[in-house]
Parts: C-alpha cells; structure tokens; sequence
C-alpha cells in the first residue's frame, strides 16, 4: 500500500492533474511550447513549489531552464491518470443529477454507453443521445458489455444492492454520488463524491469573508 501511495501521489495531488492538463490544453491553443511551474501556480492559485512536485509524478519533459515542454507534459498527465485509454460507463439512477452526469462534455476519457433506472417514463428514452434501459436488465447488459466504471446516482437506499450487482458483473470502479457509504472488495476502484461538502466548504468561506 505504502509503494503504492508513493506512486501515485497524494489525493490533492491528483485532483490538481486535471487542472494542470486544462491550462496546458489552452496554452497549446494559443501556440506556446513551453511554460515555467511560475506560470502554471499563478494560473490555478498554488506556489510554484507545489507544481512542480505534484508534477515530478509524472515525469514531464522539461528544457533546461526554460520550462516544461506544453504538448509533452499534456501527454505525461494523460498517460499517468489513464485518459490515454478512454473508460466506458454506465450510469445508474437518471434523476436531474444522473441526466446533467450523462450531458456534461468535460470527462474527455469517459464515455457513458447506456443508463439504467426504474421509472417507466424514462426506460426506452434516451437523454443526450444516452439510451436508458430497465434496470432490471442490468445483469445481462453487463454480460455483454465490459465495462470499467459504474456511476451512481440513484436513491441511497438501493446503492449497496445494486453494488453488489455489479460486483458479481465484475465491474473495475464505482463512482458514488449517493449519501450511502458502500463497500467494494479490495480490488475494485471506488470514488465517492460528496456534493454538499462542496457547499459546506463555499459557505464556511462566504461567512469568513463577511
């Protein structure tokens, strides 16, 4: 576990990949080649120390005493959080949350194959060109399709069941959007997102700043 930590960086580290891979996408728009660590902590509000370590994870190509190479590092972070491979997807619960999920065009390497729900009125649609499906044909969608990730967005209560669904299925990763604290065995990838402790924290700020 330890080595593994150490390979792949701190959760904080990670999350700002993302944010990294976006400005250097806009500065190739724009044609530069290469840029400091400086440029790059003005533009997502971190210290130049802090680029360049979470950036040593990923080994990027630099010219020496000039800066990181843009299109080279692009590639660095693609490859070192897995976008070089795009992850297909299901989504589970088609709800405002699970239908904004299926229309968002930010997740470069995801791509959602169907959706799944229980309500009649949604079963046989389709949402942003996503057909949605019976839930009920869960199980034997899966034993046709691999696919590597499962989204949830669906009702708390149902979440741990419909988990152990998909384990049977042999699902690689889950992304959790419910309030329920779900358990994977210790091969499957898990991510939980947790909405309102975004707000919680957007809040505390608003308060301190008044």
């Amino acid at each position: 576990m330890e080595t593994e930590t150490k390979r792949l960086g701190k959760t904080p580290s990670i999350r700002r990949m993302s944010l990294y891979l976006n400005r250097l996408k806009m500065y190739q728009e724009k044609g530069i080649e290469i840029v400091t660590s400086t440029d790059l902590a003005a533009d997502i509000d971190v210290l130049p120390v802090v680029v360049k370590k979470d950036l040593q994870l990923v080994e990027p190509p630099t010219k020496k005493r000039a800066g990181y190479l843009v299109s080279g590092t692009i590639n660095a972070i693609t490859a070192f959080l897995g976008w070089d491979k795009p992850k297909l997807a299901i989504l589970i619960g088609v709800g405002h949350l699970g239908s904004a999920l299926l229309g968002y065009r930010g997740f470069s390497a995801l791509t959602f194959v169907a959706a799944f729900d229980t309500d009649v009125k949604k079963i046989g649609t389709t949402i942003h060109n996503i057909p949605v499906l019976n839930i009920r044909n869960l199980s034997e969608f899966l034993k046709k399709r691999k696919i590597d990730i499962a989204v949830l967005t669906m009702p708390s209560e149902q979440a741990q069941a419909t988990v152990d669904l998909l384990m049977q299925e042999h699902i690689r990763a889950v992304w959790n959007f419910t309030r329920a604290k779900i358990h994977v065995p210790p091969h499957v990838a898990l991510q939980r997102e947790d909405l309102s402790a975004g707000l919680a924290e957007l809040s505390a700020k608003i308060k301190n700043n008044q």
